[in-house]
C-alpha cells in the first residue's frame, strides 16, 4: 500500500466512525469536493468530531444527505470509504431507493431529478466547451461550418443535448428501479426519424383515431422523466400477473407497447407545456428586472453553494438551456466564482507570510478552475469580511451583465472554463465579450476589497484592544478567562499541565471566582458531575479546555457552579462558571485557573507578556 493510499485510508475510517460507523450508512457518493452520506440516522454524526479530523475542512447536512468537505481529491478518497462500509454498487442504489421511502417528499423529488440528471453534466459541460472553441474558430476564419472537421467536432458536442431523451431514460430507468434499457428505447422512440418526419408532415398522424400533436422531443428534459416514471409503474404491474418465465420477454413488451404511445399523446406534450411556462416562469421573474436580479445571483449564489443547495437548481437551468437555448441566469452564477478568485488574491497579496501567501493564490487558481470550496473554508469564513469582498464584487458584476443582457449558450465548467459556454453559436456578441469584461471586474472589485479586509491587526495586552472573532489570517485573539495574574503554563503546580501534555497555554492566579469565555464560541464539554472544567470550540475551529484549580474534580462539584451547557454559543465575557476560592484552599487546592490548547487546527500559539495583572474580557493574553 502506497503512503497515498495509506493516508486515503485512515482519512475514510476516520469520516466513517464519526458518522456513525458503517452500520449507520445506507449509501455514499461524492461531488467535486464533498463526500455525501445518506445515513440512517443523521443525528448520530456530531459535527466537532466530524471536523476534527484531519484532512476534513467542514460539515454540512442538507437535502437529505450528509455532506463531509473534504477537498478536490474527494474521489480518491470514496472507494476507500465504500470498501470500508462494505457498500457494492448494487448495495449503493438498493440503499438508496430505501432510503427515500423515509425521506419527505422534497428530499425524495430532489433526489429523483438529481439522480436522472447528474450523470450527464460531465458530457454536458464538455459538449459547451467544444461549441465555444468551434464558435471562436469559425469566427476567425480557421474553420467553416461545412468542414468534415467541424462537423465531426459539433457532432461530438451537440449529441448529448440532441439524444438528452435516451441518456436521461437510462439513468431514469435506474432511479425508478425499472429496467433501464427499456427507459432508454422510450427515449429512442421520442427521436425516431420516421415517426418524427411523419407526426411533423402536414396532416400528421392519428394512433387508433387519436391525433398525435405535431412537437420536437430532441434536447428535452421532463418528457422522458415522466415517461419513466410511468414505464416504472407498469413494469411493477406487469411483474404481477405475467408468469415469471415469460416476464424477460413480455414484461418489456407490455411497458414499451403502453408507455411509448402514451408518450406521444399525452406525456410529451403536457410535460413540454410545464417545461415552457417553467422556462418562462424563471426568465420572467429575472426579466422583471435584469440588475436586480443579476445583483442577487451574483452576490449570493456561492452562499447557495456553502449551503449545499446548489444542486436542487441544476434541473431548472438546464431546462432553461434546452428549451430556449440560452439561459441569463446561470450567466450571472459564473461571476461568483471569478469574485472568489479575486477574494483569495487581495487576501494572498496582503500577506506577509509566505504560507499564507501562498495558500491564498492556491485558492485563486483553485477558483479560475472552478473549484471554489478552498477559497470559502481557508479564508472566507475564517473572515467574513473577504466573504463579503466576493459578494460585492459579483453583485456589482452581476448586476452589469444583466444590464448586457449576457446569456449562456452551452453548459459549462466554472472559472476559465465557462467563458465557452458563454458564445453565441451564431457569433461572438455581448455575452462573450461582457462576461469577460464583468468576470474581471467581479475579481478585481473582489480583490481589491479583500486586500483592505485582510489587514493585520496589531493587538497589545497594555492597550486591552478589542477581540475580534477571526483575524484576517484565520487566527483568534484570547481575552483573560478570570482576574487574576497571568501566569506562564510551565509555571502551573501540576505536570499534566505544565509538561504540556493535553497542549500548550496559559494560565492565571485567580483573584476571584467568576470564569468568563475567553472568546466566541460554542461549549462543546462539559464536567456536569466536578463542575471544574468545559471545552469551547473557537470561530476558527480551534478547540480549548478552561480548568479551574488543580486536581478539582475530586472536590466532586462541592464549591462549584456550571453556568453554560453542552452545545451554548457563548460570547467574550460570557460568564462560565463559578467556585469559591476559599473552599477550594481548604481542600487543599491551588486555585490556579488554566486555559489549554487540545486542538489548535495548526494555527500558531502566540502568547504576550506575562507576570501582569489581567482583567477578564478585557486583557488580550493569547492569540492562538
Amino acid at each position: 500500500m502506497g503512503k497515498r493510499d495509506a493516508e486515503y485510508t485512515a482519512l475514510a475510517k476516520a469520516v466513517v466512525e464519526a458518522v456513525g460507523g458503517k452500520e449507520n450508512i445506507i449509501s455514499v457518493t461524492n461531488c467535486m469536493t464533498r463526500l455525501r452520506f445518506v445515513l440512517k440516522d443523521d443525528t448520530l454524526p456530531k459535527a466537532e468530531k466530524v471536523k476534527a479530523i484531519k484532512g476534513v475542512a467542514g460539515v454540512m447536512n442538507q437535502g437529505g444527505q450528509y455532506q463531509v468537505i473534504i477537498g478536490t481529491h474527494v474521489s480518491d478518497v470514496t472507494p476507500f470509504v465504500r470498501q470500508i462500509c462494505g457498500i457494492s454498487t448494487d448495495d449503493q442504489e438498493s440503499g438508496e431507493a430505501e432510503n427515500k421511502k423515509k425521506d419527505n417528499l422534497w428530499n425524495r423529488f430532489f433526489k429523483t431529478i438529481s439522480g436522472c440528471i447528474m450523470p450527464m453534466i460531465g458530457p454536458m459541460i464538455a459538449g459547451g466547451i467544444i461549441k465555444g472553441i468551434l464558435t471562436i474558430l469559425v469566427t476567425v476564419g480557421l474553420l467553416t461550418k461545412t468542414d468534415g472537421t467541424y462537423l465531426m467536432l459539433y457532432a461530438a458536442s451537440d449529441a448529448v443535448l440532441y439524444f438528452m431523451p435516451i441518456i436521461v431514460g437510462f439513468s431514469a430507468g435506474k432511479v425508478f428501479n425499472c429496467n433501464p434499457y427499456v427507459t432508454a428505447v422510450i427515449g429512442a422512440a421520442f427521436l425516431y426519424p420516421d415517426l418524427v418526419n411523419a407526426v411533423s408532415a402536414e396532416g400528421g398522424i392519428t394512433f387508433l383515431g387519436i391525433p398525435v400533436a405535431n412537437a420536437s422531443y430532441a434536447s428535452t428534459l421532463f418528457p422522458i422523466l415522466m415517461a419513466s416514471f410511468v414505464a416504472s409503474l407498469l413494469e411493477k404491474l406487469g411483474k404481477k400477473f405475467i408468469p415469471r418465465m415469460l416476464q424477460l420477454m413480455l414484461v418489456p413488451s407490455f411497458v414499451l407497447a403502453l408507455t411509448v404511445p402514451l408518450a406521444w399523446l399525452v406525456i410529451g406534450p403536457v410535460m413540454n407545456t410545464v417545461s415552457g411556462i417553467l422556462s418562462s416562469a424563471v426568465n420572467g421573474v429575472f426579466g422583471i428586472s435584469p440588475v436586480v436580479g443579476g445583483v442577487l445571483i451574483g452576490a449570493f449564489w456561492q452562499v447557495i453553494v456553502l449551503l449545499g443547495l446548489h444542486a436542487a437548481f441544476i434541473p431548472i437551468l438546464i431546462n432553461n438551456l434546452v428549451t430556449t437555448g440560452s439561459d441569463p441566469i446561470n450567466a450571472v452564477m459564473g461571476l461568483t466564482v471569478w469574485a472568489l478568485a479575486g477574494t483569495a488574491l487581495g487576501y494572498a497579496l496582503r500577506q506577509k507570510d509566505v504560507e499564507k501567501r501562498t495558500t491564498g493564490f492556491g485558492c485563486m487558481a483553485s477558483a479560475l478552475c472552478g473549484v471554489t470550496e478552498p477559497t470559502i473554508y481557508s479564508i472566507a469564513l475564517p473572515n467574513i469580511k473577504t466573504f463579503a469582498a466576493a459578494w460585492v464584487g459579483g453583485g456589482i458584476a452581476g448586476g452589469v451583465l444583466g444590464a448586457l443582457g449576457g446569456r449562456l449558450y452551452g453548459m459549462a465548467g466554472d472559472g476559465l472554463f465557462r467563458i465557452p459556454g458563454m458564445i453565441n453559436p451564431l457569433g461572438l456578441d455581448v455575452s462573450f465579450y461582457g462576461f469577460i469584461i464583468c468576470a474581471l471586474a467581479a475579481m478585481g472589485t473582489a480583490a481589491v476589497l479583500s486586500f483592505i479586509f485582510s489587514g493585520e491587526k496589531v493587538v497589545s495586552i497594555s492597550e486591552g484592544a478589542e477581540i475580534n472573532e477571526v483575524n484576517s489570517d484565520g487566527s483568534v485573539d484570547i481575552a483573560a478567562f478570570v482576574d487574576g495574574t497571568l501566569l506562564p503554563i510551565e509555571k502551573v503546580e501540576d505536570e499534566t499541565f505544565s509538561q504540556k501534555l493535553l497542549g500548550d497555554g496559559v494560565a492565571i492566579e485567580p483573584v476571584d471566582g467568576l470564569v468568563s469565555a475567553p472568546a466566541s464560541g460554542k461549549i462543546v464539554t462539559v464536567m456536569e458531575d466536578s463542575k471544574h472544567a468545559l471545552g469551547i470550540e473557537l470561530a476558527n475551529g480551534t478547540e480549548i479546555l478552561i480548568h479551574a484549580g488543580l486536581d478539582t474534580v475530586d472536590m466532586k462539584g462541592e464549591g462549584f457552579e456550571m453556568l453554560v451547557s453542552e452545545g451554548d454559543a457563548v460570547k467574550k465575557g460570557t460568564p462560565l462558571l463559578k467556585f469559591d476560592l476559599d473552599k477550594v484552599a481548604k481542600a487543599g487546592h491551588k486555585k490556579t485557573v488554566v486555559l489549554v490548547v487540545t486542538d489548535a487546527k495548526d494555527h500558531i500559539l502566540k502568547k504576550f507578556a506575562t507576570g501582569e495583572n489581567v482583567k477578564a474580557g478585557e486583557s488580550c493574553i493569547l492569540q492562538i
